[in-house]
């Protein structure tokens, strides 16, 4: 899967009919106001449209915006139109470019992200709080959700030494998803507990071997921004293994959830 802008994939049009296909009229609409040139206009001229793509294949897509539906207020950014395709729903393909625009709005010093819907119990999923009943431009009461950006310090784990036991060991199956199987080492650390009220869960990097025990360094921290558990990442032969090799590794996993790593 890849997440690209609209205005920068080299076929504009390609695109734009693709979401003309969306069995929602609010999809509908973003085609007319996009093709027009209308969008910028209305909804901010530093927004963008950002595809969920696989080949030719769309499977989500949202805007990240200025201003909404919501008149008269100074609440910014926002993300509006969210749609997936029916083929792809129940997969949380949302998140993913939730995620995106997390990490794009906290570059640009943002402190909060709202979106405005009729739904509730939907965008919780995703790490959003309901903020309060607004009048939109038709005059009709929506739910207001936003999610908090956070920087977190994790100063007092990175660097730590820690050892703890593996109970989902490299090759295993998940206890509840048997179609999980893990590429990687995952238990916990000894003693110490996590926001779920359980030992921490860790990831041990540095091994292509199955382990029962573990020692090693915390080189990082996976936080979840939609769930209460951090991940720490843990290196057992002393390397400091990179972004893209820890992210890549978690993925089996960690796909379904929001997340943001920190390094020291």
């Amino acid at each position: 899967m890849e997440i690209r802008e609209i205005s920068q994939t080299g076929n504009r049009d390609f695109w734009l009919n693709k979401i003309a296909e969306a069995d929602w009229s609010a999809g509908k609409y973003l085609y007319v106001l996009l093709n027009d040139g209308s969008f910028y206009n209305i909804y901010g001229t530093k927004s963008k449209v950002f595809l969920l793509t696989q080949g030719e294949d769309l499977i989500s897509f949202c805007t990240f915006s200025e201003t909404d539906d919501i008149p008269d207020t100074e609440l910014t950014p926002w993300i509006g139109f969210v749609y997936t395709y029916p083929a792809f729903r129940g997969k949380r393909c949302i998140g993913k470019l939730i995620e995106y625009i997390y990490h794009i709005a906290k570059e640009q010093g943002h402190k909060s992200i709202f979106i405005s819907t009729d739904q509730k119990g939907l965008y919780e999923n995703f790490g959003f709080k309901f903020f309060k009943e607004m009048k939109d431009r038709r005059n009709e009461m929506s739910l207001v959700y936003k999610i908090d950006i956070e920087t977190k310090d994790y100063s007092s784990i990175i660097g730590r030494t820690v050892k703890g036991k593996i109970d989902r060991p490299l090759g295993s199956h998940h206890p509840r998803h048997r179609e999980m199987v893990y590429p990687i080492n995952y238990g916990y650390v000894d003693n110490v507990f996590a926001g779920d009220g359980a030992e921490q869960d860790v990831y041990v990097f540095g091994t292509n071997e199955t382990l029962e025990t573990y020692q090693g360094k915390v080189i990082a921290v996976l936080h979840r921004l939609n769930d209460v558990e951090d991940k720490w990442i843990v290196a057992i032969d002393g390397k400091d293994h990179s972004n893209e090799e820890i992210l890549q590794a978690v993925s089996f996993q960690e796909q379904y959830f929001m997340s943001e790593l920190y390094r020291a």
